[in-house]
């Protein structure tokens, strides 16, 4: 399976390009508030380096939330407008569960992303990497409680984090999008994209007035 696939839900910003299921190329970098100047920059250096045809690929993946509201409607209307000029379908991949895909662990864990203020998206996930429970955002004082003695792989959650013993900093990935997209793509893909749209979880707030 030939497919992109795009990560914005964070600061990183990437780009990987998958052929016949194997990872061919990836332009990746962590760059706060700077995913819509970047992103086409790296697409067209991937394209440059790997060669690959929009018009051979089964699919556009990209990251679907939880995340950055900005950053989220950034990946996902750019993965639209490739899909839609070549009449590609999309594949929508949860960017908790993508990061977990990548966890060894030996017993559950915590997938951990911090939103805004106090507030964490969290999931909870078993050992092989399948979910527990549904990614929800909750405010840190009620989350501390409940994440108890389990490993936690967490971004951006270092404030929160510091007295826990089973902390792991983690990064999300393009490259773990587009695997895990062509393991599901059955399942997820979307022929008719036309009103998909990020999962925000939390609804998005604008700062109060001063």
């Amino acid at each position: 399976m030939n497919i992109l696939a795009i990560e914005t839900a964070t600061e990183v910003c990437g780009i990987a390009y998958f052929e016949n299921d194997v990872i061919k190329g990836i332009e990746e970098d962590r760059i706060p508030r700077q995913h819509a100047a970047t992103l086409p920059m790296f697409y067209n250096n991937l394209q440059e380096k790997t060669r690959f045809s929009l018009n051979k690929l089964d699919g556009i993946a990209v990251s679907i939330g939880p995340g950055s509201f900005t950053g989220l409607r950034i990946g996902l209307s750019y993965a639209k407008g490739l899909a839609f000029s070549h009449d590609l379908p999309i594949i929508p991949v949860s960017t908790l569960q993508a990061i977990a895909s990548n966890i060894i662990d030996k017993g559950e864990f915590y997938i951990l992303l911090f939103s805004h203020r106090d507030m964490i998206y969290h999931q909870k996930f078993s050992a092989d990497g399948q979910f527990i429970s549904d990614a929800v955002v909750s405010k840190w004082s009620n989350l501390k409680s409940l994440i108890n003695n389990n490993a936690c792989y967490h971004v951006k959650c270092e404030p929160f984090m510091e007295n826990h013993e089973k902390a792991f900093n983690i990064l999300p990935s393009s490259k773990y999008i587009g695997a895990l997209a062509i393991k599901n793509y059955k399942d997820w893909v979307e022929e008719k994209p036309y009103s998909l749209v990020p999962n925000y979880i939390a609804p998005f707030e604008m700062n109060p007035p001063k």
